[in-house]
């Protein structure tokens, strides 16, 4: 801390007069790689990055640089001022923001989980290779850990700092023509049951062999929390940012107030105090705040920054991207309010569909709809009844999100906290008429 604080001293004083924002990230991370039930890979990463930004009479600039002694802080900066007197003026440019009461958030760093060593992460890779050598199957994944420590400064007075750490298990199993995946992440690396992770894996590995084609179609799917939070995170990362808003490029454009979605469905973004916290503050220093998105259905609301937010003639909901940007603010902090009931509640309660475990390759199509393409992987089975009755190839879908998350049927009681792209806390769902387009073996 103290080095990084000096510095940015460093920094404001050889920007001068222009007015300079200092983002400064040190990130340590751990990687332990296991493929065919033995270790491939032990890698491990430390890197201290700045990124400068100076603003002068309507014109910015910014240079990136990880070495920090006089010299390279000379050059870099001096860079950044040749390259800033050289800017055309932008009209539109904000000035930088000025220092606000910052929120304290959660507690997400864990002094265990840093200090994580190759021997823990070795065990937990053995504890899932071994009994799958002796019953034939392949054990293949990651165990990882790492902490980070991100500052945002600026000449202004500005000063915010954030440290977190992270710790994710995440294991494919194969047995024979069958495959199973079961993943889980958390700050505090003693959350993580990396037992139940590998019987996950592995159960649904046996489970998945001997899979037989379904013809594509509409159908009532039942998402497992993974699956689910894929899809959902595509549904506000398209609908409910501020720029796609002003540009008349989200589903929810001229809709706010109304029912959208299924009623089943209530959507926040809380970095602050909700079930997939995050830093307290954007990435121009600013307080996040708590958005509902969606509330019963209704669409309540949209992120933004400063730039849309002016736009929009409101206040900024602090989800600042890292500046400039182009793409402007997205959730990173997304829950999905549990309802009721357990996953096998759901699978009880469907009379012809199909259960996915994992999706993969999911992209956008369309973004006012939030058409979506991607297919099922690593456990898909057919329901009847109420019962899974077996294995299914895996299928490609097409679909809308907005039709989609306006067809729930049932929402599960138990949210998972995944990490992705920032963290996402969602329950398993039951969808009707879910469109798969075309099957595939892979």
């Amino acid at each position: 801390m103290k080095n990084i604080e000096s510095v940015v001293k460093k920094i404001f004083k050889l920007a001068g007069r222009v007015q300079c924002e200092v983002l400064a990230q040190k990130r340590e991370s751990s990687l332990t790689r296991f493929a065919d039930n033995v270790i491939s890979q032990n890698v491990s990463l430390a890197a201290l990055n700045f990124s400068v930004r100076l603003l002068d009479g309507g014109r910015s600039a910014r240079v990136r640089f990880n070495q920090t002694d006089d010299n390279a802080l000379k050059l870099a900066v001096r860079s950044g001022l040749e390259i800033l007197r050289r800017q055309k003026k932008d009209p539109a440019l904000l000035p930088l923001a000025r220092p606000r009461a910052l929120p304290a958030g959660q507690k997400l760093y864990y002094e265990s989980t840093a200090a994580l060593t190759p021997s823990f992460r070795a065990e937990r890779a053995a504890e899932i290779a071994r009994p799958c050598a002796k019953a034939g199957q392949v054990a293949c994944g990651t165990v990882e850990n790492g902490a980070s420590h991100l500052v945002i400064a600026n000449n202004l007075g500005l000063f915010a700092s954030h440290r977190e750490t992270s710790a994710v298990h995440s294991v494919t199993v194969r047995d024979r023509d069958g495959s199973g995946w079961a993943e889980a992440s958390a700050h505090d690396a003693g959350r993580i049951d990396f037992k139940a992770v590998n019987e996950t894996a592995r159960a649904k590995a046996a489970a998945s062999r001997s899979p037989r084609e379904v013809r594509p179609g509409r159908y009532s799917v039942v998402l497992e929390p993974q699956a689910a939070a894929d899809l959902m995170y595509f549904l506000g990362d398209d609908g409910f940012g501020g720029q796609l808003y002003a540009e008349g490029r989200s589903f929810a454009c001229g809709r706010l107030g109304k029912r959208v979605l299924s009623p089943l469905l209530s959507l926040e973004d809380n970095a602050l105090d909700g079930a997939a916290p995050g830093m307290p503050f954007d990435y121009e220093g600013q307080p996040r705040s708590r958005v509902t998105l969606v509330e019963n259905g209704v669409l309540k609301g949209v992120i933004h920054d400063r730039k849309t937010a002016r736009q929009a003639k409101m206040a900024s909901t602090g989800h600042a991207p890292p500046q400039p940007n182009y793409g402007g603010p997205v959730p990173l902090n997304l829950a999905v309010k549990p309802g009721q009931g357990t996953l096998a509640d759901l699978i009880k309660g469907t009379e012809r569909g199909l259960l996915v475990t994992q999706f993969h390759y999911t992209n956008t199509l369309k973004v006012q709809t939030v058409e979506m393409t991607g297919m099922t992987r690593n456990g898909t089975f057919l329901i009847e009844n109420g019962r899974i009755v077996r294995p299914v190839m895996n299928l490609r879908f097409t679909q809308s999100m907005v039709e989609a998350f306006n067809n729930i049927e049932a929402i599960g009681g138990e949210a998972v906290t995944l990490s992705k792209w920032g963290s996402i806390s969602c329950p398993a769902m039951r969808l009707g008429g879910f469109n798969f387009s075309s099957s595939t073996k892979f």
